[in-house]
């Protein structure tokens, strides 16, 4: 169906809800009543300021747990170390966060939440190679899940905030926007790690650190697609 064929279904409608001898008296009735109860819509804030406010939320979340819990791993990076972890978790949060708002809006873009989440899990473990060494496996699951763990502690209810940024606009797909903003939690999470974790095997950081990438932006897939399901089946 093109424009043009739309464009003649809907004036056959308004020429057989409006015959050509009605007055102007009746089509004004009409409009009153379909316009009376029409309130005009707050805009949303600018892309910029959405995306500025999830890495606000990203930076004060990774800072106040890693603070919370000690920063015992940063004073065991090196300067090089640190040059490389955390200006590639700023870029890889800059994309998650332009992902989150991407979702905000019915045309808002290309879809980037899939895009963050495979780049967090493949480029992190590809930095931490290049800088940490020891893929050594004594130790490897009792050190790593309490890691883990600590991780999605910070990470679940940073994805609860970013559940309520999201809210502020107008989300069509809780799916996609749940692996954008997971994704983005799940960061926090790991730079709260990187912040606060002394172990610095290879083995260690790539598969217990960027897991928690990983299982945040599925569990927000997961949610997303409950609430999606929730969504469908009360619209019916």
């Amino acid at each position: 169906m093109k424009p043009d064929d739309i464009d003649r279904i809907l004036a056959q409608a308004a020429d057989r809800a409006f015959p050509p001898d009605a007055g102007r008296g009746v089509i004004e009735r009409v409009e009153g009543a379909l316009l009376k109860d029409l309130r005009p819509v707050k805009p949303l804030a600018p892309w910029w300021a959405f995306t500025l406010a999830f890495l606000a939320v990203f930076a004060a979340l990774a800072a106040a747990s890693g603070t919370a819990l000690g920063l015992h791993g940063i004073r065991v990076l090196t300067a090089e170390q640190t040059a490389l972890i955390f200006p590639a978790l700023l870029v890889a949060a800059w994309l998650a966060a332009l992902a989150c708002v991407r979702e905000m809006r019915p045309a808002g873009g290309t879809r980037l939440g899939a895009v963050a989440l495979l780049l967090a899990c493949g480029g992190f473990p590809l930095v931490f190679s290049l800088i940490f060494g020891d893929y050594g496996l004594p130790g490897f699951v009792s050190e790593g899940v309490p890691c883990l763990v600590a991780g999605l502690c910070v990470s679940i209810p940073t994805g609860m905030v970013m559940a309520l940024i999201l809210r502020r606009g107008f989300v069509m797909d809780w799916s996609k926007a749940g692996v954008a903003a997971g994704t983005l939690a799940g960061l926090t999470g790991l730079g709260m790690l990187e912040l606060h974790c002394r172990n610095l095997k290879a083995i260690h950081v790539i598969f217990w650190h960027v897991a928690v990438v990983a299982s945040s932006g599925m569990l927000g897939f997961a949610i997303g697609w409950i609430a999606d399901e929730y969504r469908r089946r009360k619209a019916r």
